[in-house]
């Protein structure tokens, strides 16, 4: 294999690669593992780089190896790509690109370039007595088509390359579309009516290419392949050689070239080489090429079609069930109506809470109850120490007895203004002993009704000092509940007056006990580190088990929705808040 063809073969897969900035195809010395250069390329402006230790990892695992991200000299990044070049089991040589640094998702599409022209230099190799004319004329060829600036442009002048390389008299390029073919570019002819009867007989002779995914060459009487269409293009219209190849890309046939000569210049078999490894170097560019000229809407109908054929396919029929299953699953869940409960934790209260507080201010002398018990109307609950009162009594009465001994000395003596004074500090001692004896009949302290205790144990507080007025312990009656409902204030909107719930105990999650909403708050409270309104609700035919104090959750039955609304909701919600604070 000549240098020049080397060449020329490793300055198109540079321009095919983007951002392509040196690369180099070597081979191995005969009988050594030494790399001999055997083309390089350079863009303008861009440092060669060094390539041999990539070139040496892919010899050595005789693997495609890339070094992505590598750090260079003038402070750029780079990225490195290598892969070996392998005819049969023999191991020729490595081709290595250096490329401008770049997402990792394209590592896969370089390799695939890679492997895709390596099977053209691969297949020069294996073919080394085709002479280096023939595979200039391929080069020539691709590079005058790869010149062009538009689709059409690329079809006209492959036509009119291939005519002029191959001598022919006329050159058709048709595309594959729909299942037949039309002819959408001919040699020799800017004006193209694909209307006329030599398209329609060309495109006929296409079709029957592609049918049977072979060559087709006139005259040719050893082959059993069918040519009806191509000898009556041949029979009608004075062509006597002609030579049809279809394109392909990706597995899938895209379009079919003819070309025609006269009966006395057949085509040989070098003809058919050329024009075989030419079409199929171009045919993927001319894809392309199509695709990106295409409109907006074309793509975006190409890619819906291709989407839709690929998901109705049997490539990964696992996950395409698992996501058709989804789907039907949301459609019943948006169909499907259910009941819109708000869940809100829930404790249970009294709705009669009695506070027992101290009287007066003094000390703890004893507490009968604490939290959780059950007492009765008038049972003592706690008492404070009387020694005080009754020393503050005694020296009341002491003074008393006193008054009264000076009032009689002065109303003896006639004295009537000190009788007056006296009188009115008779009637202050008598007032103060009185209010004294209050307090004492107020020092214990009894159940105003029968109920239970739900708040306050004294029984390690005997002996300290209690302030006038402190509570000491908290009474709600065994019959009649009401249920605090904590409700988070983004649901607080579906709560109203009057909706009917149910409630669960954590004490007896068993049972289910129906509730009615009879009062919301208007104020939030924060709890647990969220904002929550306090919904009061009442309980129907609650047991005698229920107890003040006891927790639970609550549900309270706001409507129906669908229950893709009811699972979605919330996060429905946060995203329209989260939208609205940006």
């Amino acid at each position: 294999m000549s240098n020049r063809f080397a060449q020329q073969w490793l300055n198109i897969l540079c321009q095919q690669v983007a951002d392509t900035q040196a690369a180099a195809l070597m081979a191995l010395e005969p009988g050594t593992k030494k790399l001999r250069p055997v083309a390089k390329w350079l863009a303008d402006g861009a440092t060669p780089g060094d390539l041999s230790p990539i070139c040496q990892r892919a010899l050595a695992t005789n693997q495609p190896a890339s070094i992505i991200d590598a750090l260079q000299p003038d402070e750029t990044r780079c990225d490195f790509f290598a892969m070996p070049v392998v005819v049969g089991s023999a191991l020729l040589g490595v081709i290595a690109l250096k490329l401008q640094h770049s997402a990792l998702e394209r590592q896969q599409a370089v390799f695939d370039t890679l492997q895709q022209s390596l099977q053209w230099w691969q297949l020069a190799q294996g073919q080394s007595q085709l002479s280096d004319d023939f595979y200039a004329a391929v080069v020539n060829l691709l590079a005058g088509c790869m010149e062009q600036n538009s689709y059409p442009e690329v079809l006209i002048r492959l036509a009119t390359e291939l005519a002029q390389t191959l001598d022919c008299e006329r050159v058709a390029i048709g595309e594959f579309h729909d299942n037949y073919t039309k002819v959408v570019a001919i040699s020799h002819n800017a004006q193209l009516d694909p209307q006329t009867n030599l398209l329609q007989k060309i495109a006929d002779a296409m079709d029957e290419a592609i049918e049977q995914d072979s060559i087709v060459v006139v005259p040719n009487t050893v082959s059993a392949i069918i040519q009806r269409a191509h000898l009556e293009v041949a029979r009608k219209y004075g062509y006597g050689s002609l030579l049809t190849l279809p394109m392909l890309h990706c597995g899938e046939f895209i379009g079919a070239v003819t070309l025609l000569r006269s009966e006395q210049r057949p085509f040989d078999s070098r003809s058919v080489r050329l024009c075989e490894q030419a079409l199929a170097l171009i045919a993927p560019y001319m894809a392309l090429k199509k695709i990106d000229e295409q409109a907006l809407t074309t793509k975006m109908g190409v890619s819906l079609k291709q989407g839709l054929k690929e998901f109705f396919g049997l490539k990964g029929l696992g996950l395409k069930l698992t996501g058709v299953g989804l789907l039907v699953f949301l459609l019943l869940a948006s169909i499907l109506r259910g009941d819109f409960r708000v869940t809100a934790d829930a404790v249970l209260e009294g709705k009669i809470q009695r506070v027992v507080a101290a009287p007066i201010s003094g000390f703890l002398q004893s507490a009968a109850v604490r939290a959780g018990d059950t007492v009765r109307q008038g049972e003592v609950m706690a008492s404070l120490d009387d020694a005080e009162l009754q020393l503050e009594l005694n020296k009341l009465d002491g003074q008393l007895q006193k008054f009264r001994r000076e009032y009689r000395e002065a109303l003896s003596s006639g004295d009537l203004v000190k009788v007056r004074v006296i009188s009115a500090q008779i009637d202050q001692a008598d007032a103060e002993m009185e209010l004294t004896r209050q307090q004492l009949q107020k020092i214990v302290l009894t159940a105003p009704f029968d109920g239970v205790v739900i708040e306050g144990d004294l029984s390690q507080k005997l002996g300290s000092p209690v302030d006038r007025g402190s509570t000491l312990f908290k009474i709600a009656p065994l019959e009649g509940y009401r249920i605090i409902l904590k409700v988070d204030e983004s649901a607080i909107s579906y709560v109203r007056e009057g909706q009917k719930g149910s409630l669960v105990l954590a004490s007896m999650p068993s049972q289910t006990f129906s509730l009615v909403v009879q009062k919301i708050t208007a104020v939030a409270k924060t709890d647990s580190g969220r904002n929550i309104f306090r919904v009061e609700a009442s309980l129907e035919n609650a047991p005698e088990l229920l107890r003040p104090g006891m927790e639970g959750v609550g549900k309270i039955e706001t409507g129906r929705a669908s229950w893709l609304w009811i699972w979605s909701h919330e996060m429905l919600a946060w995203l329209r808040l989260w939208i609205w604070s940006w």
